[in-house]
């Protein structure tokens, strides 16, 4: 779907848009949506004056809110950092002298 975003430039341009909850179906009564741009383009952002879409210079930036993935290796044990793993020689030795 594509909703219509009048520029500053007094372009009109045919923007990706969703059909967004307007409430959350209260009981009883019918679900009502609005269709609006999204607001996913690092270089505009989008605003309604209540009949026209309109685009407008963004400042900054947009970040990906994703959290941190692990590398793959590091769940495993064997491949993990010499300076992870425990010194195994000291424990080695303790077990050879209670014998």
């Amino acid at each position: 779907m594509a909703i219509d975003v009048r520029y500053p430039d007094g372009s009109y341009r045919a923007v990706p848009s969703e059909l967004r909850a307007v409430d959350n179906g209260q009981s009883g009564a019918q679900a009502r949506f609005h269709h609006r741009p999204v607001n996913s383009d690092p270089l505009w952002r989008f605003y309604n004056d209540g009949t026209t879409w309109h685009a407008r210079p963004r400042h900054g930036a947009l970040s990906i809110l994703v959290p941190p993935v692990d590398h793959w290796w590091q769940g495993i044990a064997a491949m993990a950092d010499a300076l992870a793993l425990p010194d195994m020689s000291d424990q080695a030795s303790r077990a050879h002298r209670a014998a």
